[in-house]
């Protein structure tokens, strides 16, 4: 008699099925946010059953929470940008940036949290982090240079979600050098701090005002 040889392991195709749930779930969270998508409208465009979603992911929450992961190579980038003097860094980091958001395999994830944001913790997490993540990589920095990094960041988002999620007109139709062109040197300000020296000389517009006031 032939013994039967059992299978061991994951069934042929499941990283291909585990694979076009993520693809699908990325488009749902992308286009309706956490609370918006459906695991049947994702199971339907995966064109799977619902029950595969459990099989692979345990629940909604944490099929969310995979698809938020963006690829190392991102970090890798950042990381390169921060590298050196921040100074120099105003192009190469709007670039990158907004890059991001241009490049198919990265702009849906980054819609997601985005729209997700503001009803759900881990994706909040995940705003947050796009935020200040960058801190992290660009190290030593003096509290007045983390601040400009941190004003650079809060700027280049929200020309991200003007372009790619409220879509206003003039962003959303510009051309990306063009973009990038416009957008650099108010980036390049916030990286340019002034030291503590500078500062303490400064005239305070306020007071520029108030000496300008007719008696």
């Amino acid at each position: 008699m032939t013994a039967t040889v059992r299978r061991t392991g994951r069934r042929p195709g499941a990283t291909h099925t585990r694979e076009q749930i993520l693809e699908a779930a990325r488009a749902e969270f992308a286009a309706k946010g956490f609370q918006g998508a459906t695991t049947r409208a994702i199971a339907d465009a995966a064109g799977v059953n619902i029950a595969l979603l459990a099989h692979y992911f345990g629940g909604k929450q944490q099929l969310f929470a995979a698809t938020l992961d963006l690829p190392d190579a991102v970090s890798e980038q950042m990381a390169r940008v921060l590298t050196g003097d921040l100074r120099d860094a105003a192009e190469p980091l709007t670039r990158v940036y907004l890059g991001l958001w241009e490049d198919p395999a990265t702009r849906g994830q980054l819609l997601a949290i985005v729209r997700s944001g503001l009803s759900d913790g881990e994706a909040l997490g995940r705003l947050r982090e796009l935020l200040t993540g960058t801190l992290h990589i660009a190290t030593d920095l003096d509290p007045e240079r983390e601040a400009g990094l941190a004003l650079a960041m809060s700027h280049l988002l929200g020309t991200a979600v003007a372009r790619h999620l409220t879509e206003v007109a003039p962003l959303a139709e510009m051309p990306f050098d063009e973009l990038v062109a416009r957008v650099m040197p108010a980036v390049r300000s916030h990286l340019q701090v002034l030291d503590a020296s500078a500062r303490a000389t400064s005239p305070c517009p306020c007071s520029a005002r108030a000496q300008s006031r007719p008696a």
